[in-house]
C-alpha cells in the first residue's frame, strides 16, 4: 500500500492528438497525462485501479498551468502522496519539461466497492 511520502516519475511526449489550434497541449490533456501516472504507480506496487471489486474515482482535483506545452516535448511527471486516509489518497503532481514547471496540482481518489 502507498505510504505518505512514497513518489513516482516518468516521463512521456507531448502527442499531437493531445494539441489544441494554437499547437499547444490542451489543460485536459495534462490531467490524463497525471492519470496515467497514476496508473502506472499503482502498476509499480502491484495495486490494481480498477477491478471487479473495487475503483478510484476522482473527487477533487486542482491544477495551476505554469507553462505551455507543445507537441513532440518531453515531459516529466512526478506524484507526491501527501494523505493516506481509510479509502482515500491525496497526491501532489508537478509536470515539468526540462527544469521549467509547466504545472502542478493535487487529486485526491477514493476507493469505491464493488
Amino acid at each position: 500500500m502507498m505510504q505518505q511520502g512514497d513518489d513516482f516519475r516518468m516521463a512521456r511526449k507531448v502527442a499531437f492528438a493531445d494539441t489544441d489550434a494554437s499547437g499547444r497541449a490542451h489543460f485536459t490533456a495534462i490531467l490524463r497525462y497525471v492519470e496515467e501516472a497514476e496508473h502506472a504507480f499503482f502498476s509499480s506496487l502491484g495495486m490494481a485501479v480498477i477491478s471487479e471489486q473495487h475503483g478510484w474515482p476522482r473527487v477533487h482535483v486542482d491544477c495551476d498551468y505554469r507553462a505551455p506545452l507543445a507537441f513532440g516535448d518531453e515531459i516529466g511527471l512526478q506524484l507526491v502522496v501527501q494523505v493516506v486516509g481509510k479509502t482515500s489518497l491525496k497526491y501532489t503532481f508537478t509536470v515539468k519539461k526540462g527544469e521549467v514547471l509547466c504545472a502542478e496540482g493535487s487529486m485526491v481518489i477514493v476507493r469505491v466497492e464493488g
